[in-house]
């Protein structure tokens, strides 16, 4: 049917879920917490760090998509509570309605941007999470995707706090909001982001003994920032084709998306060529503009399926079917429910909106009561590790 392949295009991301294995435990008996987060880079290393702190579940979903298959592997864990890093650019509103269904409780921690969500993270975590971290700060450049990987492997080490910087960063009135004073301060950052570790020893030379870490951009670096971007790019690319914009925005987001592709481009000639850094930095910048489309897009598409109640009911199906197979997986009889969805995409299928407004609501009821007694049967399956992140079921 033509609505699947539409969704396949804006929605088909493969889904990732982050995990680390100390030696497990029973869940039976277990809170469960999942940390939802989209695939960028700094907000992954957050929700990673507080993972390998907490033991709780890491999910990841494409930046600004929606995946109906994200929510079936959520529901699958059970859980009692799932915190979302990132803003709705990033971790898209459609997820909080799914799991709200299933009277699953959810938390957004989140900023305007990447920084904003980095300090709203820290305050949250040790508020309302207790964490209580060392008085070690590792500060990295916040799109400089290597050098990340190398500070969240110090800060789980030293268990110090991990600050997202750019030009315009105040680390000061970072710290002191949370009130440490640190001795010694960790600045790692790639060549590509030697600006932004420059204005940040500038800054905070009086204040600390600054010890500087500069990441290497290896081959594999500058690949792996292709890859991304080149991923940013073709979900942009199929995002669009899912919706219409007004002129203006049309003219805007294609000049974007033919600047992405242009960086895409002069990145992997700068790769062949051996440029590995030049080739990192192109890379970031295509990813950022392909981005801003795809949250355009991504704007552009909620706003269709809030007026389109036809589209908004086979999106729906999709989701509960998705849902019920993760359910029929776990041994829950959930035959009655996969009668009431025939019905519903007949009901589709004859444009009876009423019908289809009746058995939405109907659906939703009896799926939450079915999970909300099934539950049990999803935690017999999983077995969780002793510390850090959780085993899949």
């Amino acid at each position: 049917m033509m609505w699947k392949k539409g969704i396949a295009l804006l929605f088909g991301l493969m889904l990732v879920a982050t995990t680390l294995s100390f030696g497990r435990v029973a869940a039976a008996d277990t809170s469960v917490t999942v940390i939802l987060v989209s695939d960028n880079e700094a907000d992954c290393a957050l929700a990673e760090y507080l993972a390998n702190v907490t033991g709780a579940i890491v999910v990841t979903t494409g930046w600004g998509a929606y995946d109906p298959n994200v929510t079936a592997e959520i529901m699958s864990y059970a859980p009692d509570e799932v915190i979302i890093i990132g803003g709705p650019d990033a971790v898209v509103e459609q997820y909080v309605s799914d799991l709200q269904d299933l009277n699953i409780t959810v938390e957004r921690w989140w900023g305007q941007n990447r920084y904003e969500t980095n300090v709203a993270v820290i305050w949250n975590a040790t508020v309302k999470l207790r964490i209580k971290f060392e008085n070690s700060v590792i500060v990295v450049p916040g799109n400089d995707t290597g050098a990340i990987k190398e500070a969240l492997r110090k800060a789980v080490k030293v268990h110090g706090i991990i600050i997202f910087a750019n030009d315009t960063t105040d680390l000061i009135r970072i710290m002191a909001k949370f009130q440490i004073m640190p001795k010694n301060i960790t600045i790692i950052h790639s060549h590509v982001m030697m600006h932004v570790a420059e204005r940040v020893r500038e800054r905070m030379r009086t204040h600390a003994n600054i010890t500087e870490i500069e990441v290497n951009v290896t081959p594999e670096m500058a690949l792996t920032a292709i890859n991304a971007s080149e991923e940013r790019i073709a979900t942009a690319r199929e995002m669009l084709q899912n919706v219409t914009l007004d002129p203006q925005e049309e003219m805007l987001v294609t000049k974007m998306l033919a600047l992405a592709e242009k960086e895409l481009e002069n990145a992997k000639d700068a790769y062949d060529m051996g440029k590995y850094g030049r080739a990192y930095g192109q890379a970031i910048a295509a990813k950022a503009h392909a981005e801003f489309v795809i949250r355009v897009a991504s704007d552009e598409w909620e706003v269709k399926v809030r007026f389109e109640p036809a589209m908004r009911a086979e999106i729906f199906v999709h989701r509960v079917e998705i849902q019920l197979n993760v359910m029929e997986r776990a041994g829950i009889n959930v035959t009655e429910l996969e009668e009431l969805v025939g019905q519903l995409k007949v009901a589709i299928e004859n444009k009876d909106y009423d019908a289809i407004d009746s058995l939405m609501e109907q659906i939703r009821r009896e799926l939450l009561e079915l999970y909300a007694n099934g539950r049990g049967k999803f935690r017999e399956r999983m077995v969780l590790p002793v510390h850090g992140g959780h085993a899949r079921p």
